[in-house]
């Protein structure tokens, strides 16, 4: 049986391999994809809950949990994953679910019938993956061939509970490879698959972990999907992860996940650190939520995987430059994706696993806390090693790369706060850095191409850059039409952008409604055409400004009854308790809005 088919739009069936599937649901995060739907979801410890969209409640009964990657009913039994959500919501095939949350994620979907990986085969890699994993364990407890690994592993202060907690292994030379050669071409190809054993160019086999200390490394549900090893020889590299395959990509998991998982349900803190030593030793002090990225940078993979766990995110890599470097690279992740973080140092030339042996626990704990930095202070330190304060010139260059890394965040609120601490810690006025900050914001907005994203090029010619919301809306519409169906007559009360979208609305275009248009309104017309969109995709531009029409309406009208009821209060008008009542409800409204 195929990994997942599906019927094609006009006939025919389509068949997507389980990694492309597992990446596209890595990538949705179910909380996020359902608040898209549901803007009133509301945290119930470690889950969310709103009422039902599936059927008619006052009291919620829907729970959304982020860990589990599952939404569920207890009213009408509605149940299941992102994929699910979307099909019942928007009454669409599970193909279809697909596919759109694929395009939102930009994952291309080759819909072919042919190379697709069978459940079966599946199945087999992780059968072959797990007893690998068993018999390395069962060499690095009895072989004598083992005797160097188990000597460096207590030197490591690695004791006998965290090998069997962390299933650690030796893989004795050529032994896997060995027996897949007995067992026929079948067995080797698996083996292949499964990123054990590699065909060199020669043409003879390879065993990745051959001659090094093994390091399973397990998904979320405690499957082995691939090992990583440490040699105890002089091969090169030192250390080495198995290849990706068909159950096992780096930018999608982290080491120690799993184990750490009972107690990090608990603490939702997690602490990112960079090697395998680093992320067991913690654990066998009983610190818990040490992970680690497998031998790549950390992604937004990463990020998305760790906010299902935790609300806070300590980074702990080395102190020389190339951990500074990953640090920098992780926070600028962290602070897209909203999730609060801090990094904390180590002493140089000092792993994570090393001080806590030598200084033990709690040194270990107050040392995470003391050098614990936010993302702008950690910044402001990067920024100011190679910044001459008495330079205006290279001030200003250091003002540019911190205002960078500040227009990452999606908060008004942090935004601001970073720009007020930049302009104390640079010693130039705060309204002076917040005037950069726009100009930066505007410079970087996303690139507009084949009417999906901004074009870069239109941002550096465009003469009017604060566009009013009904001028964004505008904007957008002229530059995808298929929202026109989505807006409304009634979303515009500035007169040029009414007429404007009542041409667009007769599928008039561009050139037509520069001619339809008075002459003084002409101009305005064309430097809107020419002006940025501000947000990253059309999509979520549109969204955006849609809610922030909604929003400037509801302001208005409560500004407009906050003036009665201060009549009111006055005695100067008679009190009308629906006017009163109006405005607690608009009140109400704008505060889940975030207003």
């Amino acid at each position: 049986m195929l990994a997942r088919r599906g019927r094609r739009a006009g006939g025919g069936y389509m068949s997507i391999p389980e990694d492309i599937i597992e990446r596209i649901r890595l990538s949705s995060d179910i909380l996020s994809v359902i608040r898209e739907y549901l803007p009133d979801l509301k945290r119930a410890g470690r889950n969310w809950k709103a009422c039902c969209p599936f059927h008619n409640e006052k009291t919620p009964s829907f729970i959304v949990s982020p860990e589990k990657g599952i939404f569920r009913c207890f009213g009408c039994s509605a149940a299941g994953d992102v994929f699910k959500f979307v099909m019942l919501m928007d009454n669409i095939s599970w193909i279809e679910s697909v596919r759109k949350l694929a395009k939102k994620a930009g994952i291309e979907i080759k819909e072919t019938n042919a190379g697709v990986i069978r459940l079966s085969e599946k199945t087999k890699l992780f059968e072959i993956l797990e007893s690998s994993a068993k018999f390395y364990h069962r060499c690095l407890l009895e072989s004598s061939h083992a005797l160097k690994a188990r000597q460096y592993l207590e030197k490591r202060g690695m004791n006998a509970e965290t090998v069997k907690k962390f299933m650690i292994g030796y893989a004795p030379r050529g032994h896997l490879m060995r027996q897949a050669l007995k067992k026929g071409r079948e067995s080797e190809d698996l083996l292949r698959k499964a990123g054990i054993i590699t065909r060199t160019e020669r043409g003879s086999f390879f065993e990745y972990m051959s001659e090094r200390i093994v390091f399973p490394i397990f998904d979320v549900q405690g499957r082995v999907v691939a090992f990583g090893g440490r040699t105890i020889t002089d091969q090169q590299p030192k250390y080495l992860n198995t290849p990706e395959t068909a159950i096992y990509s780096k930018s999608s998991n982290l080491y120690g996940l799993f184990q750490t998982l009972p107690e990090l349900r608990k603490e939702r803190k997690i602490i990112v650190l960079e090697g395998y030593m680093d992320v067991i030793i913690p654990w066998q002090f009983g610190i818990s939520g040490a992970v680690a990225s497998l031998g790549t940078s950390f992604t937004h993979n990463h990020a998305k995987l760790i906010s299902r766990y935790a609300d806070c995110i300590t980074l702990l890599f080395d102190a020389d430059n190339a951990g500074r470097t990953a640090a920098q690279r992780a926070l600028e992740i962290l602070v897209e994706s909203g999730i609060e973080c801090f990094v904390s140092s180590l002493p140089e030339k000092v792993d994570a696993d090393e001080y806590l042996n030598r200084c033990g626990k709690e040194k270990f704990l107050e040392l995470l806390k003391s050098t614990a930095k936010s993302p702008i202070d950690f910044m402001l330190e990067k920024a100011l090693e190679n910044t001459d304060r008495n330079s205006a010139q290279s001030k200003d260059k250091a003002i540019d790369f911190l205002l960078d890394f500040i227009s990452k965040s999606s908060s008004d609120i942090v935004r601001r706060e970073w720009v007020r601490t930049v302009s104390q810690h640079m010693n130039v006025s705060e309204e002076a850095v917040w005037l950069k900050f726009k100009k930066t914001k505007m410079r970087k907005l996303g690139k507009y191409a084949d009417g999906n994203n901004i074009n870069q090029d239109t941002a550096g010619k465009s003469k009017k850059i604060d566009l009013s919301l009904q001028e964004n809306l505008i904007n957008i519409l002229l530059r995808n039409r298929s929202f026109i169906k989505d807006a409304a007559q009634d979303s515009f009360t500035d007169a040029r952008c009414a007429k404007v979208f009542a041409l667009l609305a007769q599928n008039r275009s561009a050139a037509e409604i520069l001619d339809a248009l008075p002459e003084a309104d002409a101009g305005w017309f064309s430097e809107l055409t020419l002006s940025p969109i501000e947000y990253n995709n059309i999509e979520e531009a549109f969204a955006r400004v849609l809610k922030d029409l909604k929003k400037e309406k509801l302001q208005k009208r409560r500004k407009e009854i906050e003036k009665e009821i201060i009549m009111m209060s006055a005695g100067e008008i008679p009190v009308d308790g629906d006017k009163q009542e109006e405005y607690k409800k608009l009140t109400a409204l704008l505060k889940g809005s975030g207003k």
